[in-house]
Formats: C-alpha cells, structure tokens, sequence
C-alpha cells in the first residue's frame, strides 16, 4: 500500500510547503523566506536525497499517528516490566534465599532500573519462600500474557509503517517466546553498559558503554524478520532503521543516565510514585517513536528500491 503522496519522483517536502499561498503580514512573509531557505538547503547536491527520504519517513509517521502508537508501545512496555522484575525478585529469593532489599539491588544491576526494582523488592521482602514460589509462577503468566500483547502492538505499528496487511499470528506461543528471548538477552546485555561505564572512569566508559549498545541493531533486525510483518524480502533491508534505532537509543540512553534517573532520583520524595512513573513512561515513549519511524523508514527505502528495480 503506497501513501499517494509518496509516489516516486513527485516533488514533496519543503517545496510543497513554500509553494503555498502567502498569507497577510510580516509574519507570513518571513515564513515563506524561511521555507525557500531551507528548500534550497535541502536541496543541495547530495543532501537533497536524504531530506527527501527524511521528509518522506515523518509524513508515513504522521499518517500512521506514530505518537500515538508510540503511546501505546510505552504503555505495554512498563506494563511489561513490572512482572519481569517481580519474576526475578521472586526467583532470587527462593533459589537463593535473598531478602527483598539485596534481590532489589541485584535485579537493578541487572540492568532492569531502581525504580522497578526498589518497589517491586519492598513488596516481595513481606512474603514467605513459598509465597514467592506462588508469586514467580503467577507472575511467569502474567509476563507471558503481557509479551503476547506487547508482540501484538509492535506488529500493528510495523504493519502500519509498512503498509502491509495485519494478519493473525500463527504460532502465538512460539512468537512469544521469541519475543520474549529476544528482550530478556537486550536488557540483560544493555544492563552490562552501567557497569562498563563505572569500571572505566571518564569519557572511556561512555564510548566503551555505548559501544556494548551494538546488540540493539541486532534485537532490531531479528524483530523485524522473525515476528514483525513487513515488505522486505531482505534482512539487509532493515539495516538502515537498525541505524538510526541504536542511534536513537543510544541517545535515550545517555539522557536516562545523565538527566532522567538523577532528575528521578532527587524528585521522587517530592512527586512520588507518579512523577517516577511520568519519567520511566517518557523514556519509552521515545523508545517507542524510535521503533515506529525506523520502521517507516525502512518502507521508504524500500519502496525506492522496488520503483528502481521496476
């Protein structure tokens, strides 16, 4: 399915919007320099392709309400979390008999947060060895329920970007379980950046932490290919939004450790369980953006590729 705007070779982007009427007032009239400005910008020698392809991507996000989706993706997504960490706690405390308190802290360093961690931690600390084995299995179905919708939700927003038909999934258990595999091994593998980066003092352990985020174009493609419905007949056709999806995260990263967390941390006695909440939710909510224009992206150049090829 091709947006009509996005036919191959039809002029779109900047020139679209400076080729609209000028409006009354001064106002007006410095927009439109502005707009022809930057047209002429864009358009220069071999930047033109890109902010076309550019352009392009954020008018696929804007027809699929890409905020909207993200919104979605975020909210599944610290649902998500909540059973995993209380699963890990739990375990913890029946194989290895660990108190709330110290689970909490090992869970954190694993790469899950302090926030999950602590308030999931103080809750399991109040129950017995048996009762965490009743709170792990519970909460082992809770996550698998919650993988599956989490899967569901991508696949409708890669569907979208696509514009590929969404159909039922044929193996649900199967793809879950893959899903599932797939973020256990990224979060435990992203969990290793905050222990790199405090093994090696100074601007070191930033580049050494960011380069472990290699794993996260990894976890990108093997979505796409192995759960996600797409027109790509490639697994290289999803090495460009992979691209832009570490460089995405990689910067969601660096604003959790630098701004996020220590804002969290200083606020939390003022705001509470909401303003922990509002800061974890933004966090995903770009994850979420990044997951659906990398997508959108990923179309684009592909429908570039097949109009060439035809």
């Amino acid at each position: 399915m091709r947006m009509p705007d996005e036919e191959p070779g039809r002029t779109t982007g900047l020139g679209e919007l400076a080729g609209a009427p000028v409006g009354e007032g001064r106002i007006a009239r410095l927009r439109t320099r502005g707009l022809a400005l930057a047209e002429r910008a864009t358009t220069w020698g071999p930047v033109g392709p890109v902010a076309e392809v550019g352009w392009r991507t954020f008018r696929r996000d804007q027809a699929i309400a890409g905020s909207v989706l993200a919104s979605a993706i975020a909210y599944r997504l610290f649902i998500w979390l909540l059973p995993l960490t209380l699963v890990l706690i739990a375990a913890l405390g029946v194989v290895a008999d660990v108190q709330g308190e110290r689970a909490a802290s090992y869970v954190a360093g694993a790469g899950i947060g302090d926030v999950f961690a602590d308030s999931v931690g103080a809750a399991a600390d109040t129950t017995g060895r048996w009762g965490r084995v009743a709170v792990m299995l519970s909460a082992g179905v809770v996550l698998l329920y919650q993988t599956y919708v989490l899967l569901r939700a991508l696949r409708a927003v890669s569907a979208f970007a696509w514009g590929v038909p969404l159909r039922a999934i044929r193996r649900p258990l199967t793809a879950t379980l893959v899903l599932l595999g797939l973020l256990l091994g990224t979060v435990a593998v992203t969990g290793l950046t905050g222990r790199i980066a405090e093994a090696a003092d100074g601007p070191a352990g930033w580049v050494v932490s960011l380069a472990s985020l290699a794993v996260l174009p990894a976890f990108f493609v093997l979505l796409s290919v192995l759960l996600l419905p797409t027109a790509a007949t490639r697994w290289t056709d999803h090495l460009p939004g992979a691209a832009v999806f570490y460089v995405a995260l990689s910067a969601i990263h660096l604003f959790n450790a630098l701004v996020l967390f220590p804002w969290i941390a200083r606020q939390q006695e003022a705001y509470g369980v909401l303003g922990v909440a509002a800061g974890v939710l933004l966090s995903l909510f770009i994850l979420g953006r990044a997951l659906g224009i990398c997508a959108a992206l990923n179309a684009v150049l592909h429908e570039d590729r097949s109009a060439r090829r035809a």
